[in-house]
């Protein structure tokens, strides 16, 4: 258990640094960006703000792990992820569409921009996010030599290593962003083609919108408590109905609780009332190693002919 807190809290200390680092800088670029008007600027401060949103989840993955729940909020605070999420995403959304927009408008009426400012911001960003990566690739090696004790925190280990993973590719692909914007910036000042400032913006908004696009997806179909993407609503249905002594499934409800953790609750019909216990162990199983249902609530009914399955 010690091992777990301290893997943990030394990936919490990290991931609050480079969040530091990343989020300081994108006030500053995002700033930078809108004085010398450099959208190709102002456009990676929207990559930054993506890195900072992969930063937060997985903290609040890790620090979700760490906290109980209560009987005010029986499942916690995983829902404040997908909070996140969403809110982070919209703002994207509309940052990205004013990029693209204003974009255009210099495409049609070119804007003159001093090159020399764009090279400094963005190579000191390229430097952030070089740092980031080392940072965070030296706490995923670290994470991997960790130990973990059961089988509820080697899921909640899992579950940090993936947002961890996450936010070490964001930032990872963010440098392409950065380095980019110092292209962009070299060419503006060599060459005097201010184009490549909207031409460059136009580039990062479209390794940005995808992302956002699938992340807003997502947060959606979590908040109106969908059937997540990767589990079939029948074939779950069908795996119980082939347990023995099961005649029959309804109200089957399958919802994501938060990235990673999934819940399920059914009403199970079976002919022998004295294997019930044998029956709801079975399925139980089931749901958990087959289709990595960890939360599952089943009510067993008796089976009679009036039963509407």
């Amino acid at each position: 258990m010690e091992t777990i807190l301290s893997s943990s809290n030394n990936r919490k200390k990290t991931l609050k640094t480079v969040l530091l680092l990343i989020s300081a800088f994108f006030v500053i670029q995002i700033v930078v960006g809108f004085k010398i008007a450099s959208l190709a600027v102002i456009s990676d401060a929207g990559h930054m703000l993506i890195d900072a949103a992969g930063l937060v989840m997985a903290l609040l993955a890790i620090s979700f792990t760490q906290k109980p729940a209560t009987p005010l909020r029986t499942y916690g605070f995983y829902r404040a992820e997908i909070l996140a999420s969403l809110l982070n995403s919209i703002f994207l959304i509309l940052l990205a569409v004013f990029i693209l927009y204003e974009a255009f408008q210099r495409i049609l009426h070119p804007y003159e921009v001093n090159g020399f400012p764009i090279i400094i911001i963005a190579s000191i960003g390229l430097g952030i996010n070089l740092i980031g990566v080392r940072l965070l690739g030296k706490v995923r090696l670290d994470s991997k030599r960790s130990q973990d004790y059961g089988q509820e925190k080697f899921n909640a280990h899992i579950k940090e290593d993936l947002n961890l993973h996450g936010a070490y590719l964001e930032v990872l692909a963010d440098t392409i962003g950065s380095a980019g914007v110092i292209a962009a910036g070299i060419i503006i000042q060599i060459t005097g083609f201010y184009l490549a400032d909207p031409l460059i913006s136009i580039g990062i908004v479209a390794l940005i919108l995808p992302r956002t696009w699938l992340l807003l997806k997502k947060a959606i179909h979590i908040l109106i408590e969908g059937t997540p993407s990767h589990l079939c609503h029948e074939e779950i249905k069908k795996s119980i109905l082939r347990v023995r002594g099961v005649t029959g499934v309804f109200d089957l409800h399958i919802w994501t609780i938060s990235s990673g953790i999934h819940a399920l609750s059914a009403h199970v019909v079976i002919m022998d009332n004295n294997r019930g216990s044998a029956i709801l162990q079975e399925i139980n199983s089931i749901l958990e190693k087959r289709f990595d249902v960890t939360h599952a609530t089943i009510q067993i009914e008796s089976y009679h002919q009036s039963n509407n399955i």
